[in-house]
């Protein structure tokens, strides 16, 4: 099968839904589908091929270069042909977008076009929800796509709030790479921790998500001040300060506001930020004792918390959209409310102080995300709805949800 692919970002460009596409395309090209992605560039126009899958940069998919809307109505004809282009390249069965559909109206309709034109299904994985103007001006492409991909539940009920077609919906939760992703022993533990020095002997708290307010880092830090003043040892570390895709209009005020706080609670000597680059950011999961990430808004899956369940380290989480439907209160983690930093920072610190509950939780976590988190059994559920997709198209029928 052949599938033509969009997002705007790509690694080194950080977030859920590029390390879902890392994994994603070769799991498809192992499974002996020839997978085209097109998506923003970092340094201009390249192709490039990872994992089987060709990579194709473009600044007319790139969010942050494109900016307002009108810019991108003016760069129309543009957009349409590189579209078009890629399509023609690539001679897909199917067209499959990620977030496209608040992306632009403007790329929304050439890809509407182009399925009718080539005859073949335009799907679309929905990743997040935004109640924002965008999301409502691209409601009426809801009809467009002949098949929808939810990656929780929470997400599914969202859009069919909004409109989208239920039985055109299908809910596949994200997986994980559990090679990557893995627990690792004494010696590789000390291996990694040489070379971070300064996290040696003390228990880490990691906070694996991009230095927002969104993500809840202000509320980590409040946290971490009551758990310090329990476990002076302890230390946080934060990530995720630069190379995010959507986040340019107010990255560099809640970076102070982050930081403002950390002086302001005299933590400067306690609390690490650093950004980690895809290929290193699993080592941190392994030598965290515990991994927090407790966002404010209604987090669409979370794919922060397969890596640490895979990791073998506990994880508290926020009662916020789909991550309840991962992780279970008391069995594979905490689960607290949002914006509650005595409730995140007590949690934390009975992982810290009950070694026994921490490794129970670690292998309930290890457990679940081996049988129903695996990246081979996202791909396998992927292809299989590809191939329905395909089948229902040449019927002229729509899919329905299974």
């Amino acid at each position: 099968m052949r599938i033509a692919m969009l997002h705007w970002g790509f690694p080194p460009i950080i977030g859920g839904v590029e390390t879902h596409l890392m994994m994603l395309g070769p799991g498809l090209v192992n499974r002996g589908c020839t997978v085209n992605l097109l998506t923003g560039s970092v340094d201009g126009r390249e192709t490039l091929v990872w994992g089987g899958m060709t990579v194709t940069r473009t600044p007319l998919m790139d969010l942050n270069e494109l900016g307002s809307l009108e810019r991108i109505q003016e760069l129309a004809g543009d957009i349409r042909d590189e579209l078009t282009a890629f399509v023609r390249m690539s001679r897909p069965d199917l067209i499959h977008a990620h977030n496209m559909y608040y992306f632009s109206p403007v790329h929304a309709r050439v890809l509407v076009l182009l399925s009718r034109r080539e005859n073949v299904p335009l799907l679309l994985t929905a990743h997040n929800v935004w109640a924002d103007d965008l999301w409502h001006e691209m409601l009426p492409f809801r009809n467009a796509w002949d098949g929808v991909i939810a990656v929780s539940h929470f997400i599914k009920n969202e859009m069919v709030r909004s409109g989208y077609p239920a039985h055109r919906i299908k809910v596949i939760h994200h997986g994980i790479d559990l090679e990557r992703f893995a627990p690792v022993g004494r010696v590789e533990r000390e291996r990694i921790l040489a070379r971070y020095p300064g996290l040696r002997g003390r228990r880490v708290i990691f906070h694996p998500a991009r230095m927002s307010l969104a993500k809840g880092s202000d509320v980590v830090v409040k946290a971490f001040a009551r758990v310090h003043k329990h476990l002076p040892g302890a230390c946080l570390v934060l990530a995720g300060t630069e190379k995010t895709v959507d986040w340019g209009n107010y990255q560099d005020r809640e970076i102070r506001l982050v930081n403002t706080l950390i002086r302001d609670l005299g933590l400067e000597e306690d609390v690490f930020i650093k950004f980690f680059p895809w290929d290193e950011i699993a080592d941190m999961y392994r030598i965290a004792d515990v991994v927090v990430y407790p966002s404010i808004f209604e987090e669409p899956f979370g794919l922060v918390m397969l890596e640490a369940l895979a990791s073998g380290t506990p994880i508290v989480v926020t009662r916020s959209g789909g991550m309840p439907e991962v992780i279970e209160d008391g069995f594979n983690g905490f689960v607290v409310p949002p914006r509650d930093h005595q409730a995140l920072a007590a949690r934390c610190l009975r992982i810290l102080e009950n070694p026994d509950e921490a490794a129970s939780l670690a292998a309930n976590g290890l457990r679940r995300v081996q049988e129903r988190f695996a990246s081979a059994v996202m791909t396998d559920n992927t292809l299989e709805f590809y191939r329905r997709a395909v089948v229902q198209k040449e019927k002229g029928v729509s899919l329905a949800s299974g």
